[in-house]
């Protein structure tokens, strides 16, 4: 008896949907790339019960005859490739010919669609893979694909899709990135019968991103990429090095010959291209990456996308140029953002006009440049010298910052931390790190992370039942939400709003695209004009995608914004609170998101670092 037998149609379909689609939003992300390869220059997505009961797709692309919309519906067919060589010098976005079989094996679907040529639209009906019905309709030029009960047929596949809000948003980001990227397409999205995005044509990129992030984006300090390396070419917007804004933490996009992708070896690029700056200048302390919105182009040869099902991975066949690439354009402009920050305040300076605006930062490139530069002495009460944080000549300072008066350090006797016994001395490294002696060793603790886990345990405890300590504001703060999370946010505000009060906000009112607050969590202490609560929003949309407790999500958000942040100098009654505090976590050791917060280096560790005792 055989034992190795060619699988029957319907489980290869069923095994191929498994590979390519792993959500409602995995069939959307299929029909809107089958959409844009057809020409399409609106697109139309409507979904229901975040995917799970409908999604349908409307597009004015060119449509299909009766022939090719029935060969659409097998396995391996497709418009895009003849020969094996095409596979790599592919140029459009659906090419599997997987996606449209798979799909109709794990749910009730209907496809409508007419050619130029056609005075009748092809109206095709399958039911879990089988083909029931194929007629004649009456339709525009163009395809509308209607996808209904997704994975009825597969119960264990069903079980771990996340709740429809969840869902939902995969569906919204994913529209979101195609807005984007394709400008010249007019995107909708429908949920439930409401409009959530609606992005009309334009013309350019510029015109597309203002409609996305709202008129906001042409104030952030974004500064414009373009190279030109003859196979590969990139454009987009990076920070610049002005002092990084939390709620920028969203704007990191990576477009790759028309895709969404995440990609190690760019993304490291990046970092390589910023660290020096990251270095001399002190800033984006906490990221990983500042934000950017790139696109790069390149020859389809020396990529492939058919790494991964979904294509969210990408493999390059010289990886080592692309990055060299990367790294070498966004150094370039980095490095003339730097030379036209220095030149516009060294202009000021010479030229006696106002001072008053310019930043630490700009601060920080003038005194790089400065040649030998002369200090203001001060000295404390053991006549050591003293010098200020940020070292401009003298004849400059007071003209940079004529009102700051610098503290001068005092020394203090060692704290006590709880038994009279118990001495602690710590200090801080680089105003980022607590450093604390210990009986085996040294102890490193990281403040943001640790004051982010004591104010997430404290707001748990708070959600759960405990009173929530608040600040009244003196006036009600109306916070203006900005374009792009004007629907999340909505929903997320009215669906939560007593978890939202448990934690010490208190809105009043909820108007248009504004909100308008009362009260604040007393632990919100740099409040900044209400961006906080924006910050707050952003990371909330972010956490929330990926768990179904919105309670969680809330405190891991306010905890995040709360807490102190690195490069914040801290006093050594602060320090000694936060170790203390710490340590009266129930989870002293990580962060909310799992990050570790404390290394530990034994005292027998460090002598065999310095040879005094052998490995």
């Amino acid at each position: 008896m055989r034992k190795v037998k060619v699988l029957a149609e319907e489980v290869a379909n069923r095994i191929a949907a498994g590979e390519v689609i792993e959500r409602p939003a995995s069939v959307v992300k299929e029909l809107v790339e089958n959409s844009l390869d057809s020409g399409a220059t609106s697109i139309t997505v409507n979904v229901e019960r975040g995917g799970k009961s409908l999604i349908e797709v409307v597009d004015d692309g060119c449509g299909m005859s009766e022939d090719d919309a029935l060969t659409a519906l097998e396995r391996h067919a497709t418009s895009k490739i003849r020969t094996v060589s095409d596979i790599f010098e592919i140029s459009t976005l659906g090419f599997r010919g997987e996606a449209m079989p798979s799909i109709a094996s794990i749910s009730r679907m209907t496809m409508i669609t007419r050619d130029s040529e056609s005075e009748l639209a092809t109206k095709i009906e399958l039911d879990s893979g089988v083909l029931r019905n194929v007629d004649r309709a009456a339709a525009n030029q163009g395809t509308t694909i209607s996808v209904r009960k997704l994975f009825a047929n597969i119960p264990a596949r069903k079980k771990f899709l996340k709740s429809d809000d969840v869902e939902y948003r995969h569906i919204y980001n994913y529209i979101h990135y195609q807005a984007i990227l394709f400008p010249q397409v007019h995107f909708k999205l429908n949920a439930n019968g409401r409009t959530k995005l609606n992005f009309p044509a334009v013309e350019t990129r510029e015109k597309r991103l203002l409609a996305v992030f709202g008129s906001d984006f042409s104030k952030l300090d974004m500064v414009k990429v373009e190279a030109d390396g003859g196979e590969m070419r990139i454009e987009g917007y990076i920070k610049g090095l002005a002092e990084i804004s939390e709620g920028l933490h969203d704007y990191r996009y990576l477009f790759v010959n028309g895709r969404f992708i995440r990609d190690k070896i760019i993304l490291h690029s990046l970092k390589a291209a910023y660290e020096p700056y990251m270095q001399k200048l002190r800033l984006f302390q906490g990221s990983s990456v500042p934000p950017y919105i790139l696109f790069i182009e390149m020859d389809p040869k020396l990529i492939d996308f058919n790494v991964h099902p979904a294509k969210l991975e990408i493999r390059f066949r010289d990886a080592g140029s692309v990055h060299s690439f990367v790294k070498n354009a966004i150094g370039k402009r980095l490095m003339k953002y730097e030379d036209d920050r220095f030149q516009a305040v060294r202009d000021r300076i010479e030229k006696g006009k106002e001072k008053k605006n310019i930043s630490p930062v700009d601060v920080k490139i003038y005194r790089q440049r400065t040649e030998t530069p002369r200090f203001h002495e001060v000295k404390d009460e053991f006549g050591k010298l003293y010098q200020p944080d940020i070292f401009v000549p003298v004849e400059k300072q007071a003209e940079l910052e004529p009102n700051r008066i610098e503290e001068i350090p005092q020394v203090t006797e060692r704290i006590k931390l709880r038994a009279e016994e118990e001495m602690i001395n710590p200090w801080q490294l680089h105003q980022t790190y607590v450093l604390v002696q210990v009986e085996e060793g040294l102890m490193m603790i990281d403040q943001h992370a640790a004051h982010e886990r004591i104010l997430y345990e404290k707001l748990l405890h708070r959600i759960h039942g405990m009173p929530a300590p608040t600040q009244k504001l003196l006036f009600p703060l109306v916070v203006e939400i900005p374009h792009h999370l004007q629907d999340v946010v909505r929903d997320l505000v009215e669906q939560n709003m007593e978890t939202i009060n448990r934690v010490g906000f208190t809105i009043k009112s909820f108007s248009g695209n504004s909100i308008v607050i009362d009260e604040i969590p007393s632990e919100l202490e740099d409040w900044d004009g209400g961006d906080v609560f924006i910050d707050i929003l952003r990371q909330l949309r972010d956490e929330f995608s990926e768990t179904e407790d919105f309670r969680d999500s809330l405190a891991k958000s306010v905890a995040c914004k709360a807490a102190i942040k690195a490069n914040r100098k801290m006093g050594r009654k602060e320090m000694v609170a936060l170790i203390g505090d710490l340590f009266s976590c129930e989870v002293p050791y990580f962060c909310p998101h799992g990050r570790p917060l404390i290394i530990k280096m034994s005292l027998t560790e460090l002598e065999k670092r310095f040879k005094r005792i052998e490995s």
